[in-house]
């Protein structure tokens, strides 16, 4: 059943319709969420909202699109705002950005990836500028990427466009290892370097890299 006027509802009405349509109570909900039946209660009745990751469960539980709720959890918090300040509305027909857990800016252990992100940990709207679609985000730690790319940082990756000399670029080799470093090709090697100087370079051969994503993004954060 479509509800036509959906968006003019709370997310609580939202989410307690839908619920009713897919067949469950609220303690069917939150037993599928992994919580507690009265926080279920809270997001309906509006005294409090759920994270983005959360909500995006709900989604794929209910079988219902995350950019009507994500509206709806965004009027709700700031009733009153005029139509043009919904920051979805452009991005609505292109689902969030995955992040996967935590990479190292130096090295660390990365899951696979087969053309689509795996291992969600988190989901990161897309910024307004962002052109491509298949993209992921990886979350980063340690220093050897500074100034630009500080600890906690999420770097966006895309699945799209090719890696070329001197990108910043997320790395993993066919053992699983991961880096965000420069890339530089140097006949059947890369070259990995880092902007901090404290870290040395590195090289290896192309056919120990499994995967090789330009980064065209970073959002600024800290651990």
């Amino acid at each position: 059943m479509v509800l036509s006027n959906q968006i003019q509802m709370t997310f609580g009405d939202m989410l307690a319709f839908h619920r009713e349509q897919a067949g469950l109570t609220q303690q069917d909900l939150a037993q599928r969420l992994g919580i507690q039946y009265q926080q279920v209660s809270a997001y309906e009745r509006g005294i409090t909202f759920p994270r983005k990751g959360r909500l995006i469960q709900m989604c794929e539980i209910l079988n219902i699109g995350y950019a009507e709720m994500a509206e709806a959890k965004f009027r709700s918090q700031n009733p009153g705002l005029p139509a043009e300040a919904f920051p979805y509305e452009k991005r609505r027909k292109l689902p969030p950005i995955p992040v996967i857990g935590l990479a190292a800016a130096g090295q660390g252990l990365f899951p696979n990836l087969d053309g689509t992100a795996a291992a969600v940990d988190d989901y990161l709207d897309r910024p307004d500028d962002l052109g491509h679609e298949a993209v992921y985000g990886v979350r980063v730690y340690g220093d050897s990427m500074t100034p630009i790319v500080k600890p906690g940082s999420i770097v966006i990756a895309s699945l799209e466009a090719s890696c070329q000399n001197g990108d910043l670029a997320v790395v993993v080799t066919q053992d699983g290892e991961a880096m965000v470093k420069v890339v530089y090709f140097k006949g059947e090697d890369l070259l990995l370097t880092s902007t901090n100087p404290a870290f040395p370079e590195r090289r290896i051969p192309r056919q120990e890299v499994l995967h090789l994503h330009p980064v065209i993004y970073i959002r600024i954060g800290r651990m």
